[in-house]
């Protein structure tokens, strides 16, 4: 798949990369700008640009950019870094012309409306103070501030809530004119289209932008500052982050390529070095990963754990115990190749979407000038050597040039500091300790991987095919040769439901411990395998159904297919991962005042759901977990998994009967124990109810809401159509909560249906004083909808926007078949996947209004962390 490149004579430089997998088209521009351009007193004003080209142009105005992309059934959005800004529309190919011009307008002339400016200034603000309460925001930011002291990269791009509050409209255009200029941007358009069409097209749109003086900028160099080698902060967390770091050259350093390889080796997936000795073996740590940040400007590598803050010690312990490991016992071959395949498969994963594809492309002409570039990356990965690794990891990973940053929580920082001090003196000897020699060792030959053919095709009039497999179970097959990736689902009724007193939150533990064990292979083993095949394998256990997920490509579906079913039937389940899990759930309960939000969703379930199985916290409850082991987890699995009653869905580049013939050997001789999924049902609320939580945070977190329906309630078709309705960018809570009143960076509809019931409602993270007025909004939104008929332009657009959201999100074959799978399972209709327009087209005003009456004439509950 080739990028073909073109110039328009104002200068602007112009992408063009046919897909014909998916009827999507997505047009982003790509502007050479971002934080590190700005000058003092100007932190932030990228960013807040970002914002304002929303805010009406020439054609369009205030809310009505979003509502159009939006009523062409797409969706809108854009993102500012260091370097640069980014703006990108995906939709149906049939509106490709409608995203051109959004995209043109946005870029060509934006309004900066005064008023428009000074209600987006408090958009932002609530933007920052959300960061404020984010651990992963304030740990990155004091990561950069440490790293990049002196150069323009120390700043955070969301620039300070001083300057925010007072940009002036004179000083935000003269900064959009002196950086937006066609010389320093790249439009860039990925999908279903035809190329010389597009051509003229985009030189009608784009082709009269005006090419005004380039405002240049000249960036300090970095300079690794040796003094500052220990930095620790604590924040109102209960997580603690650490990260340790080496600086590194800039992208385009020939080094990079191996540096990304050793990264990957020590610290991306389930069997790389550190998740598995410092979380599978060590449990020291929540989570733990490597990762290179490359960039225009100088880069670092970044050894990252998140752990809870009285872990440290054993935390820095078990850090130099895998590091010595690392240097007594360098990448293998095994490795090495594992790491060739991951690079490699990617480029085929991202073929699956627009966006993906468009992600890729853009990525590497912002870096490199380039956007064919990853081929030759691809040819330097390829032939790749042990020796290059340990080259790189002597020549960067010194300790005098480590930093050690930690965000730990109150009260901590000094144990952190005693600890991260042992461990420099420590890694200083390990780094001394002379590794095993790599000569001698035979090389590895990788071969790179090809799109299969198609073999097997379904009747234009078919969606699907459906196909009984042995013991009553059922296969929904889709074939899609597009792209050579093979998506598999196998799902079961059951999970939570199978919970009783004493086994609460034994679903959870049965999703997190499922893939750690078989009667053939261990966890170490099985993660090993599945990287080693670029594929990947999970399990989930919801309030309805447990099963696995697989994905994988064509060529070497047979050995991921083999794993998967021997995980499926013969789990191991191991007392130590068991001990291990449970001990991290503990941890995760304990630090939910670090996730406010996720809070406020939890307490707002249990509310609405106070005398139903639903309302049940997943974890169950520190009390619970204590009696939880393989006994209980082993329970659930074993009521709710059987060949009767079995749903697999299959969507991607494999032969119907070779697949038929592997899923019945996978069942053969599998005794059913599964029992009857009980049902419980929903009686809705008898009276309003009000919960609060105080946290000491920035933002207070509200959800408002009501019963909503079951999966089979003819009116959930209309119930979309209202959510649509106050959805999106172009939505009524966007546009009345927060472009006009400014009141939340965050507002949105919630909405879920189930088997037994369902709730609607909207979530909002304010500022504490702006409590009342959310609420109050939020209520005359509610009393709006049900009290008048929405227009007929609001019902048009709602509808496009359903469909078209519809078939961007069905892009992946994961999502087809997750879809194709639930539908079965749920007896909803595996159809309604391909025909969800059928059911919404013929939805009138009159059925919106009386849908609206019918939820908002309820009672309901109102949550808010505080």
């Amino acid at each position: 798949m080739k990028c073909r490149k073109i110039q328009l004579k104002n200068g602007l430089k112009v992408l063009l990369v046919e897909s014909h997998k998916s009827p999507v088209v997505s047009v982003q521009m790509w502007v050479r700008t971002g934080s590190a351009d700005e000058l003092p007193g100007e932190e932030g004003i990228s960013h807040f640009i970002e914002h304002l080209v929303f805010k009406g142009s020439e054609s369009f105005k205030v809310g009505e950019i979003a509502a159009t992309v939006e009523a062409s059934g797409g969706q809108i959005n854009a993102y500012t870094s260091f370097d640069q800004t980014v703006f990108y529309v995906t939709l149906s190919k049939q509106f490709e012309d409608t995203g051109l011009k959004v995209i043109s307008e946005m870029m060509g002339s934006p309004l900066f409306d005064e008023e428009e400016i000074d209600r987006e200034r408090e958009v932002v603000v609530e933007e920052i103070k959300r960061g404020q309460d984010s651990l992963n925001r304030q740990a990155s930011r004091l990561l950069f501030s440490t790293l990049y002291k002196g150069h323009p990269y120390e700043k955070p791009v969301i620039g300070y809530e001083k300057n925010v509050r007072e940009f002036s409209q004179q000083q935000i255009q003269d900064y959009f004119k002196g950086r937006y200029n066609p010389k320093n941007m790249f439009l860039l358009v990925v999908g279903d289209f035809n190329s010389k069409e597009m051509k003229e097209k985009i030189k009608e749109h784009f082709g009269k932008f005006k090419e005004n003086p380039l405002r240049k900028t000249k960036r300090s160099k970095w300079s690794f500052d040796d003094h500052k080698k220990l930095v620790v902060k604590e924040g109102k967390f209960k997580e603690t982050l650490v990260y340790l770091t080496w600086p590194l050259p800039k992208a385009s350093h020939k080094d990079m390529q191996a540096l990304e390889v050793l990264a990957l080796i020590l610290g991306q997936g389930e069997s790389s070095r550190l998740h598995k000795y410092l979380r599978l073996q060590k449990a020291s740590v929540l989570g733990s990963g490597a990762g290179v940040f490359s960039a225009k400007d100088s880069g670092f590598m970044a050894l990252t754990s998140s752990l809870k803050g009285e872990k440290q010690e054993e935390f820095f312990k078990d850090m130099i115990e895998a590091l010595t490991e690392f240097v007594d016992n360098p990448p293998t071959q095994e490795e090495l190749d594992k790491a060739k395949v991951n690079f490699f498969s990617e480029q085929f994963y991202s073929m699956e979407t627009v966006d993906g594809l468009a992600r890729k492309y853009g990525h590497y002409e912002d870096l490199f000038e380039d956007p064919d570039h990853f081929e030759e990356i691809l040819e330097t990965i390829k032939t790749m050597e042990l020796k290059d690794l340990m080259k790189v990891f002597r020549k960067y990973l010194k300790p005098e040039k480590l930093k050690i940053i930690s965000m730990t929580e109150e009260g901590c920082s000094e144990k952190v500091k005693v600890s991260a001090r042992k461990f420099v003196k420590s890694y200083v000897k390990v780094f001394d300790r002379k590794s095993p020699s790599l000569k001698g060792l035979k090389k590895g030959k990788f071969k790179a991987f090809r799109m299969p053919a198609s073999k097997n095709v379904l009747k234009e009039t078919d969606y699907f095919e459906q196909v009984k497999l042995n013991g009553g179970a059922q296969l929904i097959y889709r074939p899609s040769f597009d792209t050579p990736v093979v998506s598999l689902r196998a799902g079961h009724l059951g999970g939570a439901r199978f919970e009783s007193e004493g086994s609460f939150g034994a679903a959870e533990l049965l999703s997190r411990v499922w893939m750690s064990g078989s009667d053939q292979l261990s966890e170490d083993e099985i993660n090993a395998k599945m990287e080693s095949l670029a594929s990947s394998v999970s399990s989930f256990a919801g309030r309805h159904t447990i099963g696995m997920s697989l994905t994988t490509l064509t060529s070497f579906f047979d050995p991921s297919l083999e794993l998967f079913s021997d995980l499926l039937r013969k789990p191991s389940f191991p007392e130590n991962v068991l001990q291990r899990e449970v001990q991290s759930m503990k941890d995760q309960i304990a630090m939910r005042s670090d996730h406010p939000a996720q809070y406020c969703m939890l307490q707002f379930m249990q509310e609405m759901f106070k005398d139903h199985p639903y309302g049940r916290d997943p974890f169950g409850g520190e009390k619970s977990l204590e009696h939880l082991g393989q006994k209980e987890v082993r329970e659930i699995w074993k009521k709710s998994l059987g060949p009767k009653g079995l749903v697999i869905s299959c969507s991607g580049a494999i032969e119907k009967n070779k697949l038929v013939e592997s899923l019945n050997g996978m069942i053969e001789n599998w005794k059913d124990e599964s029992v009857p999924f009980p049902r419980i049902p929903f009686n809705g609320l008898s009276e309003s109810r009000k919960i609060v939580k105080d946290f000491e945070k920035e933002q207070t977190h509200i959800v408002l809401g009501y019963p909503g329906l079951d999966l089979k309630d003819e009116d959930r078709y209309a119930l979309n159509i209202i959510q649509a309705v106050l959805a999106g960018q172009g939505g009524r809570l966007f546009v009345e909560l927060r472009d006009k009143a400014s009141l939340a960076y965050s507002v949105s509809p919630l909405r879920m249906e189930a088997l037994e019931g369902g709730y609607f409602g909207a979530y909002i993270g304010c500022t504490p004083s702006k409590t009342n007025k959310a609420i109050e909004m939020m209520r005359n939104e509610f009393d709006r909808i049900s009290s008048t008929k929405i227009s007929t332009a609001e019902l048009e657009r709602a509808k496009r926007y359903l469909m078209g959201r519809h078939d961007i999100d069905l892009q992946r074959n994961a999502s087809l078949s997750s879809s194709l799978m639930f539908d079965q399972l749920y007896g909803t209709n595996p159809t309604e996947t391909f025909e969800f327009a059928k059911h919404i087209e013929p939805i009138g005003l009159d059925e919106v209004l009386k849908v609206s009456q019918r939820i908002f004439g309820q009672q309901h509950v109102l949550s808010i962390v505080s």
